[in-house]
């Protein structure tokens, strides 16, 4: 078994370095190609001033010569940007892959840890370790927006409405690996601030657009050319041309606080709208077969006001908006053109089409991260994980088969099998210290919470309530808001039964609860509260070292004993990792301490 999980992370590295090796192959043909068009824009750039000296005398023809050349030089530009976009993104491709690389040998260090989520006061996710260095969110968050980030969070917190739908698509992607990577790979050549940019923030500023601009945009052109003909045939003099430019520039003066605040927006979004065209036309060349992903296509690109032809025209004004940095440029544009008018009456005409539109191409864009997170890991796990299966019957039967942690590297994974009956609400589980009680409930939290999200488990078979996951399984004390130990635990333990009679369908898990008080008052305390919590008809499971709470399964037919347990053999001490039916009977407190010497044999 081992050897053959060794075998396919061997075989994973290797295609994982086969992939970087040729993406590295085409960044040097990038290169390549950059240094040689550096040198023809150079030389196209040289050759409009020799033309312009040289052929001065022949007057038309020279300017003829001159604009084409400038057209050239122009054109040598934009493919000169072109090969760096593809550098850039080629070059994103290759710290995907390495980064994978570092993934497959249990080195998550270049992933976002999420730790700005970590909130102890959520229902299970300070409890589950999701967020924080060395975190779930680290070993299993691929998204590469703060945007797609945040979708992410959200369903892992939240869970979503079809899990199942998303499940379909995830196993979708998992087929497409070099497809999504290339998703990811346009949507990180950003920097930093850039992939925080919002779109419908964009799409909801107030640009005003009175009608009197509709008309001026095609009047002061016609009046621009109009002066500047009758001065080039000395019909006006030079002071008569001025004064009309004056009067002409004016109602474009009127409205530049407002252009030059659109224009700041415009040019704020521009790389992020490139990358997400980016994204969308690879979206359109493939074909997708799952429901959730036909939707998004049908949402991006079929519709009346789809979001392939809404991005399209907002590059269009960014583009637009661009020429106006140099203030020369500005200047002519603005008098032959009533360039500004232009732009503020298309942009608020882009307003009136997409704006409602905007937020769902958006939050497909970023949920397209999120689900790609998950196909990463089922394409990397997919001999481990299962799709899981919620009903909403909270009452149902419970079964887990080879249940294991995500995190945990597969060369020390030991699964394990689980199962409540439908007329069972408890299992409280002993065990001796390092035997894996912890390690156990957090595998059925991280795996409910990735069910719920709809995404693959780590667990052959999954079958469980679609219910919300409520825990308390470390509390602190804190001192600025005056609260002991034992009083944030009760604290906890509140909100966990408030959740509970105001009728949500909650599972539980509680670790070793009521620490911070006495063995005898922390005895009948957890004995009591597990009693309430069965007449609640609440459903869970609880690690305790107390074996006098495993007497209530005694008592009650809807709470059973399960256990952990180790082997000592002389100096030696060992674990197997496996849970069981029935009450621990091994406790191993005393033969650690021994062991670390801090009591005497």
């Amino acid at each position: 078994m081992n050897k053959h999980k060794n075998d396919r992370r061997e075989l994973f590295h290797s295609v994982l370095q086969r992939e970087t090796h040729s993406a590295c192959c085409r960044t040097k043909k990038y290169k390549q190609r950059a240094r040689i068009w550096v040198f023809i824009r150079l030389l196209s750039f040289i050759s409009i001033a020799v033309l312009a000296y040289f052929t001065y005398p022949y007057g038309g023809y020279s300017a003829l010569g001159i604009v084409a050349t400038v057209i050239l030089f122009l054109i040598f530009v934009r493919k000169s940007a072109e090969n760096t976009d593809q550098l850039n993104y080629v070059n994103a491709l290759i710290t995907i892959n390495e980064n994978e690389i570092k993934a497959s040998q249990h080195d998550f260090s270049n992933f976002d840890d999420g730790k700005s989520y970590i909130n102890a006061a959520h229902p299970f996710s300070y409890d589950m370790d999701i967020f924080g260095k060395g975190s779930f969110f680290q070993f299993f968050n691929r998204t590469v927006t703060k945007k797609g980030e945040e979708a992410l969070v959200i369903k892992l917190l939240n869970g979503i409405e079809n899990p199942e739908q998303s499940a379909e698509a995830i196993d979708e992607l998992t087929t497409k690996k070099e497809w999504f990577q290339g998703y990811l790979a346009h949507g990180s050549n950003l920097e930093k601030e850039a992939t925080e940019i919002s779109l419908t923030e964009l799409s909801t500023q107030v640009f005003t657009a009175k009608p009197w601009i509709n008309v001026f945009r095609w009047v002061l052109p016609f009046l621009a050319f109009s002066i500047t003909a009758l001065y080039y045939f000395s019909l006006i003099a030079g002071l008569e041309f001025v004064f009309g430019a004056v009067l002409i520039l004016i109602p474009v003066r009127q409205k530049l606080k407002a252009t030059n605040a659109l224009h700041k927006s415009l040019s704020k979004v521009g790389k992020r709208v490139q990358a997400m065209r980016n994204q969308l036309t690879n979206m359109e060349k493939e074909t997708f077969t799952s429901d959730l992903l036909k939707n998004y296509a049908t949402v991006l690109f079929h519709q009346e006001k789809n979001a392939k032809q809404g991005l399209s025209e907002l590059s269009k004004l960014v583009k637009e908006a661009e020429f106006r940095d140099n203030v020369l440029v500005a200047v002519v544009l603005n008098f032959f053109l009533a360039w500004d008018l232009r732009l503020i009456w298309n942009f608020k005409k882009w307003q009136n089409n997409y704006a409602s539109e905007v937020e769902n191409w958006e939050e497909i864009v970023y949920q397209m991260e999120a689900l790609i997170s998950g196909a990463n890991f089922r394409y990397n796990f997919k001999s481990h994980t299962g799709i899981p299966t919620l009903y909403n019957e909270t009452n149902g039967e419970i079964e887990l088969t080879a249940l294991g942690h995500p995190i945990i590297p597969l060369k020390k994974l030991v699964t394990n099998n689980f199962s409540l009956a439908a007329s069972e609400q408890f299992a409280i589980v002993t065990g001796p210290n390092m035997a894996g009680k912890s390690t156990f409930l957090r595998s059925i939290g991280v795996n409910l919470m990735l069910a719920r999200a709809g995404f693959h488990v780590m667990a052959k078979k999954f079958t469980f309530p679609n219910m919300k996951l409520y825990s308390s399984m470390r509390t602190s004390d804190d001192l600025k808001d005056e609260t002991s130990y034992f009083h944030a635990e009760l604290l906890r333990l509140r909100f966990i039964v408030d959740a509970i009679e105001r009728k949500e369908k909650v599972f539980i898990i509680l670790d070793e609860i009521l620490k911070g008080t006495n063995s005898k008052d922390k005895e009948e305390g957890s004995a009591k509260f597990l009693q309430k919590l069965n007449q609640l008809e609440a459903r869970g499971i609880i690690a305790t070292h107390d074996l006098s709470l495993t007497q209530l399964a005694n008592v009650y037919t809807s709470i059973v004993n399960k256990y952990f347990d180790t082997t000592i053999a002389g100096d030696e001490i060992s674990f197997d990792y496996c849970i069981r039916n029935g009450v621990a009977q091994n406790m191993n407190a005393s033969f650690l301490l021994r062991k670390m010497g801090l009591i005497d044999s």
